[in-house]
């Protein structure tokens, strides 16, 4: 249901009460998509006075008078007003006048609107005070919330939008900003929205019970999309979601309101995706129904009337031909040459559109919306609908259609004679393809087209005699080749390929320049306003850094005194066969101006032409059928000359019309570029891991860009990946690295494809050799390994970070060598520790034993073991072990008391208990720590002081994450004496940790299977035995120091659990 205001008053007249939104919302018969406009119409309401908001409700009301604000007192602003906006008293805000309570009265002092208002010298007076005129440009949003906004015009400085202003806009749309700041700073601040670009949206629709959610995928749109629920698709489809927001100022946050236009499939068919970046920069696949209507009404066929009507010459006997690509569908122009004395007459015939798209008709407008035609390997998006691009214009062989004729002579050496301009009817006699154009000129026999060689020839000798003029003119070939995709039937990618140009190309193009130069001369000629054609000279700074780059390839460019078209071109011939023409053409391309459409300025630099424009493509470009329309303008007045007034106002709707028109030229090229590059990379990552040769087409900071030499695909190698230290050589425009490696266009080199991401249409190489060097030595990924400090295994103790422990700090007073963690050759494998066996001696300075074999112990004890005997992986190896003064199991843990015996031990029944090892007699008033003695020397030599022969401590909790025990090399406490490995205790001796007496158990273990009976009965009670002794068990308080659980009265039988020891003192 439509909305309107006189509709709002009415039903708010014939309510008894207040309404909300929600309940116009109902009582309108309105969808939740209108809320954002029904609001819009509400807040103007208010502001005409003709309605009054009562907290969220609204009641109808008369207008009044407003109030003066009383003496230094700033008018109170409406919260939904902008903060920026100067306004006057709102209507009736006085309590009294509309009786309302507090709440009423505190209208306008809500948020920070009032605070903002009272600010004196705050951001809203900084560009009330600038003296700078606003700017009327094309807001283009960054994917981190700001903008920048474009001046339609094309000249000046982009304006800078913070987050909280760019944010009340959609991306490219068109608006007006007040400016702020100084040259290269300038900042924006949104006064309003001329139009919105985007009407569409590609998402997956998501049902939520009475709001559903578009959920997409495009950075630039403000979070979910809130839709009504629809039967149009299913949970999880993609669709197409028509926005519903007018032309106000979105609130940051708010989000946006919608409905489902269409389902578009399931996730994944490229097609969504190639919409998606269409409908992000404002154009559609479908047209309005008014548009639609008209475009229907027109017939299929010329009429006679038509044909005959006004001064409309018939030329339906003259053979003109059409010439377009295999694809093609709209053919907009039709050619014909024949020899003249002297020279030669050409004819080109261009699509009448404006006789059936009229001024001020919703045709008319829908296609200066759009301006342009898109086209895209899948689909073309037109300017007009296709009963018209494709049917009553398109001049389609042996139909009558209506056209626009420049009628023109030259001379044998491309100089145009004269030229006559009218309108006609016609009749193609064929429609040709480059390709066959192309095989008849090289003498192929392609039989339905031989009878056209005589007319292809002529035509072909005039363009090359138009090419030779315009090159001595000083005309410009940068001849940089286009990029095609080439989809199979199920509308993927198969390969890319480049569009050659071909000499049936030249021919077509020399042609339709011909007739827009002879357009152009008529206007000026004439003195009256178009939309011309313009292409300024190219920015002296950005041709001055080009000439530096080209000297160091050995070209030279003088740029002093300015460079003329013919000197530039001059130049790009020296570039003709060199390996880095391609590059060097891409390079002096950005340094050039960008042709736009303006009715003040004329002149087309890279033409060499005084006056251009465009006249031949009104199907799939605004301007053209704009010159069309002042054509027909001009004839119907009969010579008479308008006033200057109202040449001046054609003149500046004109412009008006020609920056739309040059901003959406610009729009479409964006489109056309992303979608090849989708496309690339969905051809692309099936094939991550390949290798390529390919050809550096460009270079930035962040790195360098190659192009395949086969596939004709573009990516990027990041600079890191080569090592760093990279910097951009802006002189050179080469990437010098700190190693003196030089990257420049036009080198050729080995990649391989690392990522292809079809999202952000980013495809990423790696080098793998340059052309003539050896192989790059780093070739494992995108991004070399992060430098990180290399991991010190720390001894068992204290933190190093806070104060050093008792042993750290006798350490230092003595002079010890720190503790390092052992290299990987003194790590002794498993061969090596069957060796060292044989010699007595290991690493670490104790008596070497040879591990268990892990079938004859416990799946626990085994792990114990695991990094002490075998050879621990390089994974675990590297892995750094945690700290603290004894690390068990990741934990941080106190040293356990020494103990006599170990809880992992078990007693045996074939073993008599040993006798207690008598201790050293502990000074008076000292506790005395047990700890293990070093072995004797081979030479039989005494130890020496504890100090000097006490062996390395070793941390067996290293074996459990697979690392090798590390020795140690500390200064010992005083007051231990540690008991000899090779003592002949039938009792372990106590240790300050469970670990210690583990492997001692262990050990002891392996020795009584290495000495006890026959593998029988024998060996089955000691696997019996390690069994239980790999289980924890409680340390009993009543078992006698020195002794193992059980006794004598456990023989034969199942030992019990063991009882450690008393304390030694």
């Amino acid at each position: 249901m439509s909305l309107s205001q006189d509709h709002i008053r009415q039903l708010l007249a014939e309510a008894d009460h207040p309404l909300g939104v929600k309940e116009l919302l109902r009582v309108a018969g309105l969808n939740p998509g209108q809320q954002t406009e029904l609001k819009r119409a509400l807040r103007e309401l208010v502001r005409a006075g003709i309605i009054v908001k009562d907290g969220k409700r609204f009641r109808l009301e008369g207008p009044r008078t407003p109030r003066a604000p009383e003496a230094g007192v700033e008018a109170r602003r409406e919260p939904s007003a902008p903060p920026f906006k100067k306004r006057g008293p709102t209507p009736g805000s006085g309590r009294e006048e509309r009786g309302g309570g507090f709440r009423d009265d505190r209208q306008g002092f809500r948020g920070g609107d009032f605070r903002r208002s009272l600010q004196r010298g705050s951001r809203d007076d900084r560009f009330e005070d600038s003296g700078q005129p606003a700017v009327e440009g094309i807001l283009h949003m960054h994917r981190d919330g700001f903008g920048f906004v474009h001046p339609v015009t094309g000249e000046g400085e982009n304006i800078f939008l913070p987050p909280g202003e760019a944010q009340r806009a959609l991306d490219n749309d068109r608006v007006v900003v007040e400016v702020a700041g100084r040259p290269g700073r300038f900042e924006g601040r949104l006064v309003r929205v001329l139009s919105r670009r985007r009407e569409l949206a590609v998402g997956t629709y998501v049902a939520q019970g009475r709001h559903s959610l578009v959920m997409t995928t495009d950075a630039n749109l403000p979070g979910p999309i809130r839709v009504p629920p629809t039967q149009m698709a299913r949970d999880g489809d993609l669709v197409k979601v028509r926005l519903g927001v007018g032309a106000d100022l979105l609130e940051p946050g708010q989000g946006l309101f919608g409905e489902v236009a269409g389902s578009l499939g399931r996730p994944g068919d490229p097609s969504a995706e190639v919409l998606g970046s269409a409908f992000a920069h404002g154009f559609s696949d479908e047209f309005p129904p008014e548009v639609m209507d008209e475009a229907d009404a027109f017939a299929v066929k010329v009429t006679e009337a038509e044909a005959t009507e006004g001064n409309r010459r018939d030329l339906r006997s003259m053979p003109l031909i059409t010439i377009d690509g295999e694809d093609a569908r709209d053919f907009d122009d039709a050619v014909y040459a024949e020899p003249r004395a002297g020279g030669w007459r050409l004819v080109v015939a261009i699509a009448d559109v404006s006789h059936y798209v009229k001024e001020r008709s919703a045709l008319d407008a829908e296609a200066l919306n759009r301006a342009t035609s898109v086209y895209l390997p899948d689909r073309v998006l037109p300017m007009l609908p296709e009963r018209l691009s494709n049917g009553i214009c398109s001049l389609r062989p042996d139909e009558d259609r209506l056209c626009m004729v420049a009628d023109m002579t030259f001379d044998r050496q491309g100089q145009r004679r004269s030229h006559e301009l009218y309108p006609a009817v016609m009749r193609s006699v064929a429609r040709c393809t480059y390709n066959e154009v192309q095989d008849v000129l090289d003498g192929t026999d392609v039989p339905h087209r031989n009878f056209l060689k005589p007319q292809f020839e002529q035509l072909m000798a005039l363009a090359r005699s138009l090419m030779a003029m315009r090159k001595a003119r000083g005309a410009i070939d940068f001849d940089v080749p286009e990029h095609k995709v080439l989809l199979g039937e199920d509308g993927l990618p198969q390969r890319m390929e480049k569009r050659e140009r071909k000499d049936s190309h030249r021919l077509i193009e020399e042609c339709m320049l011909a007739a827009n130069e002879a357009v152009a001369t008529y206007f000026q000629d004439e003195g009256l306003p178009t939309v011309y054609r313009f292409h300024g000279e190219p920015d002296p700074q950005k041709l001055a850094a080009f000439a530096v780059l080209a000297e160091a390839y050995g070209f030279q460019l003088d740029v002093e005194d300015g460079v003329s078209s013919k000197e530039l071109d001059a130049f790009i011939t020296q570039l003709e066969g060199h390996p880095e023409q391609r590059a060097l053409n891409q390079l002096l391309l950005r340094s050039m101006m960008q042709a736009v459409y303006t009715s003040t300025r004329v002149g087309h630099y890279g033409l060499a032409a005084e006056n251009y424009l465009h006249f031949t493509s009104p199907i799939r470009r605004y301007p053209d059928l704009l010159v069309h329309r002042i054509l027909k303008a001009v004839w119907a007045r009969k010579g008479k000359r308008p006033s200057e007034a109202h040449l001046e106002r054609e003149e500046e709707r004109l412009e008006g019309m020609a920056q739309q028109c040059s901003e959406r030229e610009r729009a479409a090229m964006t489109v056309e570029r992303e979608v090849v590059a989708f496309y690339a990379a969905l051809m692309m990552k099936d094939r991550v891991g390949e290798e390529f040769d390919a050809t550096v087409a460009g270079i930035a900071e962040f790195g360098f860009f190659v192009e395949l030499d086969e596939v004709h695909v573009e990516g990027l190698v990041k600079a890191e990946t080569l090592g760093p230290g990279s910097k951009l050589d802006k002189r050179t425009h080469s990437l010098v690295y700190a190693n003196g490696r030089r990257v420049r266009v036009g080198q050729k080199l080995r990649v391989r494809l690392l990522s292809a991401n079809t999202t952000s249409r980013k495809i990423d190489f790696e080098a793998l050799q340059f052309a003539d060097e050896a192989p790059l030595q780093r070739t494992t990924g995108a991004r070399p390994p992060m430098r990180r400090r290399e991991a010190v295994t720390e001894a068992p103790g204290r933190h190093t970070g806070g104060r050093p422990g008792g042993r750290e700090r006798e350490a230092v007073k003595t002079g010890r060598t720190p503790w390092r963690k052992p290299a990987a050759e003194e790590t002794p494998d498993a061969e090596q520790w069957k060796s060292l066996a044989e010699a007595e001696e290991t690493p670490f300075g104790v008596k070497a034993w040879e591990p268990p074999a892990a079938e004859e112990i416990a799946t626990e004890d085994a792990a114990a073991l695991s990094g002490y005997g075998s050879e621990a992986s390089e994974e675990e190896a590297a892995r750094p072990r945690p700290r603290g003064r004894f690390s068990r199991e990741g934990r941080r843990e106190e040293a356990a008391p020494a103990r006599s015996t170990s809880r992992f031990l078990r007693a045996r029944p074939e073993e008599a208990p040993a006798p207690k090892a008598e201790p050293a007699t502990p000074a008076k008033g000292k506790r005395k720590v047990i700890r293990p003695t070093l072995p004797a020397s081979d030479e039989g030599a005494e130890a020496g002081p504890p100090e000097e022969a006490r062996a390395p401590r070793e941390d067996f909790n290293a074996g459990r994450s697979g690392e090798e025990p590390a020795s140690r090399a500390k200064a010992p406490r005083e007051d231990f004496t540690p008991p000899s490995f090779d003592a002949d205790d039938s009792a372990p001796a106590a240790s300050p940790h469970p670990g210690f007496d583990r492997i001692r158990a262990l050990a002891a273990q392996r020795g009584q299977l290495s000495t006890g009976a026959a593998p029988g009965g024998a060996s089955k009670k000691v696997r019996k035995a390690a069994s239980g002794a790999s289980s924890r068990a409680k340390p009993s308080k009543k078992a006698p120091s020195g002794k193992k659980s059980g006794g004598s009265k456990g023989a034969g039988k199942t030992p019990g659990r063991g009882a450690p020891g008393k304390r030694k003192r």
